[in-house]
Formats: structure tokens, C-alpha cells, sequence
């Protein structure tokens, strides 16, 4: 089928699911420490129980690291690992590359950070960095308050429900019947995605970097 196809099977079965709900994505937080942490911390993790803590916890103790230099400022003092609350130093890394990357843009808030990430060039150089695939991309765009859809397993798993076979590492594919599905529905991208992952128990495991 094409994706035009796809996405008016998946329409079809939404629509059939009598407790099927729309949820709106959550506003931004306004805090570059706590958007970047959401964002490295979220793949291969369950989100209530090991994202959402430690972003609170950012919140909760550094109010003021609110831009790429504050964040900065406070890690010459707090190791990284320190500052997500995470032993593993892959996630620190990968936190600490966007946040230079981020610097070296000038990108300082997440309002300019909404702004650069509508340039593809800019999703180029954040995908460049190591460990960082294009579901990352996708979520760091709406955790930046932009429209996209972060596929992961739970989402892969939804469209399987749907009778559309898609093969597991064809991500380009499944992001976009699930985009036409939102134009046909007149949902917003986002939110299109977080009402799916809600539905499919949005505390599991999303596994895709």
C-alpha cells in the first residue's frame, strides 16, 4: 500500500476504537537544563519512572539554569552525571555534546532553540552527534514545542494493530503515514503522537535513539 493508503487504514481503526482519547502534548518546560535532560534520558527508558524524576529534580534545584550558558555555568562545579541524576556516561555525553553543539549556534533558549531546529541543516548537525538517532531528532523538535512524531515501539506497535506491516527500522516510512493520518484527522502532529503513546501505555520502554 502507499502511504496515503496507510494512513487512511489507520484513520479507520482510530476511529473504531471506542476508547481511543486525544491528549495534548505537554507545554515546554522553559528550561534548557530540563529539555535536554528529557531528551538524552528518554530512549530505552520508561518515563515515569526514570525521566520524569530526574527532570523534576532538575527543575527543583537548579530553577535558574534556564538557558544553555546557565546549564553550562552550573556543570563547571556539578559533574554531569551529577546534574541528571544518571550513572551511565553515555547519556552524559551525549548531554554535553548538544549542549556545546547548542552553544556554539548561539542557540541559548528554548525559544531560539524552536527557531534553529526549523532549519534542516541544524537537525543534520544534532544527528551527527553519537547516539543520537532520528527519534531523538523528532522528540527534541517537540520538546521544543514544534510539530513531528518521535517513533518508537509503542507507535510502531499501533500501526501493527492497525494491519500496516512496516518493517522495525523503516522509520521514515511509519512517521509519515502517521503524519498524513494526523492531516487527515486534523490533529496536531504532537499531539497525534502522544495520544498514541498514551493509549499504548505511555510509561513502557520506547526504545529507538
Amino acid at each position: 500500500m502507499s502511504p496515503d493508503e496507510d494512513a487512511r487504514r489507520l484513520v479507520q481503526y482510530i476511529q473504531s476504537l471506542t476508547d481511543f482519547v486525544y491528549h495534548k502534548v505537554d507545554p515546554p518546560y522553559g528550561h534548557m537544563g530540563a529539555t535536554i535532560a528529557d531528551t538524552v534520558l528518554q530512549a530505552n527508558n520508561k518515563y515515569d519512572t526514570h525521566v520524569t524524576p530526574r527532570v523534576q529534580r532538575i527543575l527543583r534545584q537548579w530553577p535558574n539554569a534556564t538557558t544553555v550558558t546557565a546549564v553550562l555555568s552550573v556543570l563547571r562545579s556539578v559533574p554531569t552525571v551529577t546534574f541528571l541524576n544518571w550513572s551511565g556516561v553515555d547519556r552524559a555525553e551525549r548531554f554535553d555534546c548538544i549542549l556545546r553543539l547548542l552553544k556554539s549556534e548561539q542557540v541559548e533558549t528554548e525559544a531560539d532553540l524552536h527557531t534553529w531546529l526549523m532549519k534542516d541543516a541544524s537537525l543534520q548537525k544534532v544527528r551527527a552527534i553519537h547516539g543520537v538517532g532520528p527519534k531523538t531528532v523528532d522528540y527534541l523538535k517537540i520538546m521544543a514545542g514544534l510539530q513531528s512524531i518521535a517513533i518508537d515501539r509503542r507507535l510502531m506497535t499501533f500501526l501493527g494493530n492497525a494491519g500496516i506491516a512496516i518493517n522495525p527500522s523503516d522509520y521514515s516510512t511509519a512517521r509519515e503515514i502517521l503524519r498524513r493520518a494526523a492531516l487527515l484527522l486534523s490533529v496536531p502532529e504532537a499531539d497525534f503522537d502522544h495520544s498514541i503513546w498514551r493509549y499504548m501505555g505511555g510509561d513502557a520502554v520506547a526504545p529507538c535513539a
